[in-house]
C-alpha cells in the first residue's frame, strides 16, 4: 500500500466515526432517548431524511449503534450501553397504550384488568393485550389472588423506575474509548458520573472536540396510540 492510499483509508477511517458534527448528534440523541425511531430523530435533529438516514447506515456499519423492527418501526439503540432486556422494555413503551397501563400499575400497585380498563377508557381485551406484553418484558408481576389476578411493578419495570437502566456502565465507557482509538482518535474523560460522560477528543490534523452524553431518568415517550384493529387481530391470532 503506498502513502497515498493508506493516509485517504486514515482519513476515511477517523471520519467515519464521530468526526461529523451531526453523527455526533445522532449518536448522543440515540444513546440519550433508546429506541428512537426515524422519524423521531428527523423532528429531533431538523435534518434532511436522506443525510440523516446515511449517517444512521454509517454508525450501524461502524458498530456505534443497531437496529431493530418493533411494532412495524425500525428503532436505533446505542451498542453495549444496555441490556436487551431493557432496549426491549424501551421499545414496548414507545407504546402509548403500553405506558399507560404500565403507569398505572405503578402507581397503583396490585390493581386488576377491569380496574385498569375503566380508569384508561379502553377495552379490557387491549389491556390484556399489553399486559401480557409488559409481563414477557419482566415490567410487571402478574399474581393470582384466589380468582382475581393482580398486577405489580415487576424486576425491570423497579430497576427502570428507580433509573439504573439509564447508567453510563465500565463497559460501555470501555466499547466507546476503544472504538474512538480504533478511529484513530484519542478520548479523554472530562467529566463522568453515573448518567452523564463529558469527553474531548483529540484528532490528528483537527481541532479537538467535544461530546457529551447525559442519561436523564425514564420518561414516557410514545408514538402514538394504538391500532385497535391490529390489536384485535392479534388477540384473535392467539385464541385460534
Amino acid at each position: 500500500m503506498n502513502a497515498l492510499s493508506g493516509s485517504k483509508k486514515y482519513r476515511e477511517k477517523r471520519l467515519s466515526l464521530l468526526m461529523h458534527p451531526l453523527r455526533r448528534e445522532i449518536y448522543q440523541l440515540v444513546c440519550e432517548t433508546p429506541g428512537s425511531y426515524f422519524y423521531e430523530i428527523v423532528c429531533a435533529l431538523a435534518a434532511p431524511q436522506g443525510t440523516l438516514s446515511w449517517h444512521l447506515r454509517m454508525l450501524e456499519k461502524d458498530g456505534l449503534i443497531k437496529s431493530d423492527k418493533f411494532g412495524g418501526k425500525r428503532l436505533f439503540f446505542p451498542k453495549m450501553l444496555r441490556s436487551e432486556s431493557a432496549e426491549r422494555a424501551f421499545a414496548i413503551l414507545k407504546n402509548n397504550t403500553a405506558a399507560k397501563v404500565f403507569d398505572q400499575i405503578v402507581n397503583n400497585s396490585g390493581c386488576y384488568q377491569t380496574e385498569i380498563a375503566e380508569k384508561l377508557g379502553i377495552h379490557h381485551d387491549t389491556v390484556r393485550h399489553h399486559i401480557k406484553r409488559l409481563a414477557e418484558a419482566e415490567l410487571i408481576d402478574v399474581i393470582r389472588d384466589g380468582r382475581t389476578v393482580k398486577y405489580f411493578p415487576g424486576e425491570l419495570g423497579k430497576e427502570l423506575i428507580a433509573g439504573s437502566l439509564n447508567v453510563l456502565t465500565e463497559r460501555y465507557i470501555q466499547f466507546l474509548i476503544e472504538k474512538l482509538e480504533e478511529g484513530c482518535m484519542t478520548p479523554e474523560i472530562v467529566e463522568r458520573s453515573q448518567h452523564t460522560m463529558s469527553l474531548r477528543i483529540e484528532c490528528p490534523n483537527s481541532e479537538d472536540i467535544f461530546m457529551k452524553i447525559e442519561l436523564g431518568p425514564w420518561e414516557t415517550k410514545t408514538v402514538g396510540d394504538d391500532d385497535e384493529e391490529e390489536i384485535k387481530e392479534e388477540i384473535s391470532k392467539t385464541k385460534k
